[in-house]
C-alpha cells in the first residue's frame, strides 16, 4: 500500500462462504469514489492464496491473516484498527456496494459535523444476484431513535461512521457474534446524530449460507438487552415489552398489519410509547426535529386508523385519541365505524324477528 493517507476505509471480514466475495471487492475497486484502501480480513480461511490474489489486483487492498477464527466481530476490529481512513465502512463479503456508495456517505458526513452514523436503503438480491425486492429504512435522526426501540434501523453493509465514534463507543462487542452492529449502533447513538439516505447504496444479499440466516432461531432474543436500554433510556420500564407485543410492533413499524383481536391492546400500548419517546429530550436535537415527529405521529396514528380494532368502542376510542393529531381522518373513521356497526345491527336483528340476543 502507499504511503498516502486514503480519507475512507472499507472494511470486509471473511471466513469460509467465499462465493461472492470477488464481485463484493469489484464493487469497492470501482466505486466513483477512489481516494479508498480496503482491508480485508480473513478469519482462519484456511485459503489463503484467495487472498493473495485479491491483493495483487490493487495497492489499496490490504490482507489481514488471523490465525484462529476470532468471529465477525473481532475480525472486523481487527480490520478497523488497521484502517487508515477517518471514514470507516463496512461490506459484508456477499454484499455489493453500488457505484456512489463511498461518495455518497462520506459526502453526508461531510455535510453535518454532529453525523457520526450514516446508512442508507437497499436493493435485496439473492444468490443469483436477481433484485427480489428493496428496503426503505428510517431516514431522520428521530425515526432511527424510535425504530431501535423495536429493531435495527441499519443495513450493517450499508454504513459508514467515523473512526473517532466507533472508538469512543467501544468498537464491536466481541461477544456478540452475530449482532454486533446492532449493539455498536446502540452504543453510537448518544454519541452522535444518525441519519440513512433515501436512495439504495448498497445490494444486500439474500444469503442461505449467511451468518443471519444460520442464526436465525431465537434472533430477537440476542438483542432484547437493547431493547430494555433504549426504552429505559426515556424512562420506560421494559415489562410493557412482552414478547407477543414487541412482535406486533416491530412488525406493524416494518408496515405489517397486527392481528385484529390484538389491535386494541398493542394501539394503547404503542400510542403510550410513542408519546413518552416524543416528549423525551434526547441528545443532539434541533428545531427541524419537531416537524419528523409531527410526521412520524401522524404516520403512526393514519397507520391505525386506516386499520382500527376489531370492537366498536375500541375503534372509537382510538379515533378519540387520534383526533388531535388527525381531525377529518379520525372523524370520518368514527363516522365509518359508526355506520358498520349499526348496519350489523340492522343485519343481526333481520335475521332474528323475535328481537332477542342469539347464543
Amino acid at each position: 500500500m502507499s504511503d498516502h493517507i486514503p480519507r475512507a476505509s472499507v472494511v470486509m471480514t471473511a471466513y469460509t462462504d467465499q462465493r461472492f466475495l470477488d464481485r463484493a471487492v469489484d464493487s469497492v475497486l470501482s466505486q466513483d469514489f477512489e481516494d479508498l484502501e480496503l482491508i480485508i480480513v480473513d478469519d482462519a480461511s484456511g485459503r489463503g492464496e484467495v487472498f493473495e490474489a485479491l491483493a495483487r489486483r490493487d495497492p489499496r487492498i490490504l490482507i489481514l491473516t488471523n490465525p484462529t477464527n476470532l468471529g465477525t466481530a473481532a475480525a472486523a476490529n481487527r480490520g478497523i484498527a488497521a484502517a487508515r481512513g477517518d471514514i470507516i465502512l463496512r461490506l459484508d463479503s456477499d454484499d455489493v456496494a453500488e457505484p456512489s456508495h463511498v461518495a455518497r456517505l462520506v459526502a453526508a458526513l461531510d455535510e453535518d459535523s454532529e453525523l457520526g452514523l450514516v446508512g442508507s436503503a437497499v436493493t435485496l438480491i439473492d444468490e443469483a444476484d436477481r433484485v427480489v425486492g428493496a428496503q426503505a429504512m428510517p431516514e431522520t435522526d428521530l425515526e432511527i431513535r424510535w425504530t431501535i426501540l423495536f429493531h435495527n434501523p441499519f443495513y450493517h453493509s450499508a454504513v459508514a461512521y467515523r473512526r473517532s465514534l466507533f472508538e469512543a463507543a467501544g468498537t464491536y462487542r466481541v461477544h456478540e457474534l452475530v449482532s454486533q452492529d446492532h449493539y455498536l449502533w446502540f452504543d453510537m447513538l448518544p454519541l452522535c446524530r444518525a441519519r440513512n439516505l433515501a436512495e439504495p447504496l448498497t445490494l444486500y444479499r439474500l444469503n442461505t449460507l449467511g451468518l443471519t440466516v444460520a442464526n436465525a432461531t431465537n434472533a430477537r432474543n440476542r438483542t432484547h438487552a437493547i431493547r430494555e436500554a433504549s426504552w429505559a433510556r426515556i424512562g420506560l420500564t421494559y415489562d410493557l415489552y412482552d414478547d407477543a407485543f414487541a412482535r406486533d410492533l416491530t412488525g406493524f413499524i416494518r408496515g405489517t398489519d397486527i392481528a385484529i383481536e390484538r389491535r386494541a391492546v398493542a394501539y394503547r400500548k404503542l400510542l403510550d410509547v410513542l408519546g413518552v419517546f416524543l416528549a423525551a429530550s434526547g441528545p443532539f436535537k434541533r428545531p427541524d426535529d419537531a416537524a419528523a415527529a409531527r410526521r412520524l405521529k401522524r404516520h403512526i396514528t393514519a397507520r391505525m386508523l386506516a386499520s382500527p380494532p376489531q370492537r366498536l368502542k375500541d375503534a372509537l376510542a382510538l379515533c378519540l385519541r387520534c383526533l388531535p393529531v388527525h381531525p377529518l381522518e379520525a372523524t370520518r373513521a368514527a363516522a365509518r365505524r359508526l355506520a358498520l356497526g349499526v348496519a350489523s345491527r340492522m343485519g343481526s336483528a333481520g335475521s332474528n324477528p323475535s328481537g332477542q340476543e342469539r347464543e
